[in-house]
């Protein structure tokens, strides 16, 4: 499967509120918040069309080259 990279700009708030959820999280960068939040607003939406909930994931580190 072949992804696509797409580059965004954010708000200084929108960057603060990021890098605060970072640190909470203890994730390596504020990319990896938002493919977090992006999984899970994902697993919400198949949930809510579904009624199944998604199983547990197995944990890949992907922001190491």
């Amino acid at each position: 499967m072949q992804t696509t990279e797409i580059q965004v700009e954010v708000s200084a708030e929108m960057e603060h509120h990021l890098e605060w959820l970072r640190q909470a999280y203890r994730l390596p960068s504020t990319t990896a918040v938002l493919e977090l939040l992006i999984s899970a607003q994902i697993d919400r939406s198949v949930y809510e069309m579904t009624g199944i909930k998604p199983g547990p994931k197995l944990a890949i580190d992907n922001t190491k080259g």
